[in-house]
């Protein structure tokens, strides 16, 4: 005669529950009434309570002002930096060289440019099209500067530098 080993004796109804509460489950997600816990009464406040002080208006939307190419610039704190108004005959950007070697150049139509000048020139990013142009950077015999662009928007343009009024 074969002995059933004792296990077998309390797993067998353990199965038949676990089945059970599993079928059971499986109902109520099929009826879409899942089992929720009762939430626990909530107290009731005294009638002496003060009623609940109403929130402060809203404080009314200020307008916003627009970005302007100058924002670009000094979105970099560096008190080393020279801020300048860049022009030829048809072009005018902002440009700033920063003490760290890095340059920024914005126009009033959105696009902006930045890189990093080494030996007076930069290879330059535009931001928005990620397209890459370079600049020079040089002083004229007159002791002017001007910074020479090539490839992108302003291909060919060399623009003279004047300090820009903050």
């Amino acid at each position: 005669m074969a002995h059933t080993p004792g296990w077998t004796k309390v797993a067998g109804p353990a199965l038949e529950l676990a089945a059970l509460a599993f079928g059971s489950f499986a109902m109520e997600l099929a009826n879409g009434s899942p089992a929720k816990p009762k939430a626990s009464p909530k107290p009731q406040a005294p009638a002496s309570a003060q009623p609940p002080v109403a929130a402060a208006p809203p404080k009314p939307a200020q307008p916003k002002r627009e970005a302007g190419p100058q924002d670009f610039l000094f979105e970099i704190a560096d008190e080393g930096a020279n801020y300048y108004r860049a022009c030829d005959a048809t072009t005018e950007l902002v440009a700033g060289l920063y003490s760290d070697g890095r340059i920024r150049l914005a126009d009033s139509g959105g696009r902006r440019f930045a890189g990093a000048l080494i030996a007076g020139h930069a290879d330059l990013l535009e931001l928005q099209r990620n397209e890459w142009s370079e600049v020079f950077l040089r002083v004229t015999p007159t002791g002017r500067m001007q910074l020479e662009l090539r490839g992108g928007p302003y291909d060919a343009h060399v623009l003279t530098c004047e300090p820009l009024s903050q």
